[in-house]
């Protein structure tokens, strides 16, 4: 008899299972190589040891399990981060709460591929047979097509509605569907709440365009409907509409009348009833109730508050104010027009300052001429309604870009020029930070040559940066160097043209490459600009000079070495970093240096991700070095990869002509890469990679 030790390992067994439920979850981690944009998760205990080194993006499932995605596939695991499916061609976490992922075989299956579910522990629940396969959120059914109908399962994989319909739609709490153009609404058991019918069903959405779970039964001209919620209940207390938006966080309905009753018909369904048409616009609660009406024009959203309007006169003209959630008027409808104020580029949208209603508003005079000023959202008046226009605000600074008579300036919050309107217009400013804005004048009187100069301004002063008269000011900064931690102010590249050539200056208006050039054209990540005489390309210029530059180069040495790398995996196997063979110790670098073949004391290095290489080489002292871009694409072969020299001609044509110029990295050993061609352009014949090889049981 076997049955105590059989009892002793099933007790064994459950004590186990117990401690394991009992332990801490694993937490996702990731590491990140900002250059590069690459990101690896992994997973570690409360201890903080490493249980799933970083391998692509990893998704938490509701049943303590998780997904990994990396290279096109995508696996999962256990609780205790160990590998129980995969890899998967396609998968798909559609609810933390639902226990069933949609797997696709050839892809995924609203893109052509076969479709089935499976659970967190990768049981099949649903074979991989169906096409179309699609999660409707909040009902907990899928929908799947077969010969062109559609039908509905559950997330045990089980058919809830067999494939006869002509269309299924997601909807928040229920379904919609179609059939023979009949039109209704189901539950999450596959039962109709809206019978099929001639009306036209419909999500309702709120004033984003967010779907809320109710729904309009429509007549066929959409002239009246009733909404009904998931359960097809009537909601609005029964009113019809001809349209109606919920604006979820205040709670409140706009609703559109009908435009004419519902025509009465021998039916329970209450969806028919007719009621009388008022006219206007109507705020109501969520009950329906309502709380204001207005007769002249739609009650838009203005920030926290609502546009509401009253008839100016019997032309149709409508004067506007305020209204809040409960209907009250905020702001009296005295104005001809208002509007949200409008931030500048560049304002941060979550300060107080930013969120805080301001609006501006509109009045005409006597002479039929609109002015416009700032609105407090209680009522007060910012800047009376005296300017001609009004553009962008600072709120952070308390500034408003105005036009007074044809020109634009900027005032403060109690009407005090900060700069004089004497420009002509805004130029373009996508690419400046607060505080500063390009402002440009121009003389177009009619009486000689037009002139036009730019100036830019820094808004805490009012007063351009530098001193100068410029008839083209534009200003440069790569996105690369915010991330190796160079200030905007330092690095900033003034582009600018004088008496009608192009040179570049810094922020403190120093000359940085001189006024006598035809063209400046581009600013690459090495902050380099390529000058033109005529249509004559010359040698490349930098906007940096000489500090900046090596500075640049400093911040991304260090930041290739401190900065995690691309993990290489089965395919990508090449990612990582690569230093010369001769230059892995400190001794042999300062030694380099000491000699002159290298000009600071720091590696020669290439990181490579999936298909770019960043380049390091600013260092090598030989002349005879490329002047590669920041960043490539390389050509991986089977035994190395091929990165393509700037002679080249374009990257796909230099990966596939055997006669482009290219450095051939073929593999040595271990970890060793030979470049027989390197040293024909000054570099190293011998690389290593610093970091770890593929490793195959990485997902």
């Amino acid at each position: 008899m076997r049955i105590r030790p059989l009892l002793l390992a099933a007790a064994l067994s459950l004590a186990a299972f117990a401690a394991a439920a009992q332990e801490p979850p694993l937490q996702i981690f990731s590491i990140k190589n900002e250059l590069t944009r690459w990101r690896g998760d992994g997973l570690r205990d409360a201890q903080g040891r490493v249980v799933l080194a970083p391998a692509g993006l990893l998704t938490a499932l509701g049943n303590g399990g998780f997904m990994a995605q990396r290279d096109g596939a995508y696996w999962l695991y256990d609780a205790r981060g160990a590998r129980i499916g995969g890899p998967y061609d396609s998968l798909e976490v559609v609810d933390p709460a639902v226990d069933a992922l949609i797997v696709g075989v050839g892809g995924s299956p609203v893109l052509g591929g076969d479709g089935g579910l499976i659970d967190g522990r990768g049981q099949t629940l649903m074979a991989p047979v169906q096409k179309d396969l699609r999660y409707l959120p909040g009902t907990r059914l899928f929908s799947f097509e077969q010969a062109r109908r559609w039908g509905l399962a559950d997330a045990r994989g089980q058919i809830v509605v067999k494939p006869i319909l002509d269309s299924v739609n997601d909807a928040p709490g229920a379904v919609l569907v179609g059939d023979a153009g009949r039109q209704g609404l189901m539950d999450r058991t596959g039962r109709y709440v809206v019978p099929l019918s001639e009306h036209l069903v419909s999500s309702l959405n709120d004033s984003a365009g967010a779907a809320t779970g109710y729904f309009a039964v429509c007549d066929g001209q959409r002239s009246s409907c009733r909404g009904v919620d998931g359960a097809g209940r009537p909601i609005l207390g029964g009113r019809t509409f001809s349209e109606a938006t919920f604006h979820r966080d205040l709670a409140r309905w706009v609703i559109t009348p009908a435009r004419e009753p519902a025509t009465a018909v021998a039916t329970d369904d209450p969806v028919v009833a007719a009621v009388a048409v008022q006219p206007g616009w109507t705020l109501a609660d969520e009950q329906g109730r309502t709380l204001a009406t207005f007769d002249c024009g739609y009650p838009y959203r203005a920030g926290g508050l609502f546009r509401g309007a009253r008839a100016k006169s019997d032309a149709g003209d409508c004067l506007w104010g305020l209204v809040d959630r409960d209907g009250k008027w905020r702001v009296p409808a005295r104005y001809d027009s208002i509007e949200p104020a409008h931030n500048a580029w560049g304002v941060n949208a979550e300060t107080p300052e930013a969120k805080a209603d301001e609006y501006e508003v509109g009045i005409e005079g006597e002479d039929r001429v609109r002015r416009y000023g700032m609105l407090a959202a209680d009522g007060s008046e910012v800047l009376p309604p005296r300017y001609a226009q009004m553009y962008d605000r600072y709120p952070e600074l308390g500034l408003y870009v105005v036009r007074q008579g044809d020109k634009i300036g900027l005032v403060d919050r109690q009407g005090r020029w900060r700069v004089e309107p004497r420009f002509s217009e805004t130029a373009p400013n996508s690419s400046l930070p607060l505080p500063y804005l390009m402002l440009s004048e121009r003389d177009d009187d009619g009486d000689g040559p037009q002139r036009e100069r730019d100036a830019l301004i820094d808004l805490r002063t009012g007063k351009p940066v530098f001193a100068g008269d410029y008839e083209y000011l534009s200003v440069g900064y790569d996105f690369r160097w915010e991330k190796l931690g160079l200030p905007w102010e330092e690095f900033a590249v003034v582009e600018a043209r004088r008496n009608g050539k192009y040179g570049v200056l810094d922020l403190q208006g120093r000359v940085i490459v001189p006024f006598e050039y035809d063209r400046l054209e581009g600013l690459d990540a090495w902050g380099r600009l390529q000058p033109m005489r005529g249509e004559r390309e010359l040698p490349w210029v930098s906007g940096l000079g000489p500090q900046r530059s090596a500075r640049l180069h400093e911040a991304l040495s260090r930041n290739l070495r401190t900065e995690p790398a691309p993990y290489a995996s089965a395919a990508t196997p090449y990612a990582g970093r690569y230093v010369p063979a001769d230059y892995r110790s400190a001794e042999q670098v300062r030694a380099a240096a000491a000699a002159g073949r290298l000009s600071r004391a720091v590696a020669p290095l290439l990181l490579l991700d999936a298909d770019t290489v960043i380049f390091d080489l600013d260092m090598i002292a030989s002349k005879k070095r490329p002047d590669f871009e920041f960043l490539e694409y390389y050509c991986a072969r089977d035994d190395g990869f091929d990165i393509p020299l700037p002679a080249a001609a374009t990257f796909e044509n230099a990966c596939e002509d055997p006669a482009a110029p290219k450095l051939e990295f073929r593999t040595r050993a271990d970890q060793a890469w030979d470049c027989a061609n390197c040293a024909r352009q000054g570099l190293p014949t011998q690389w290593v990679r610093t970091d770890p090889a593929p490793n195959e049981a990485m997902p």
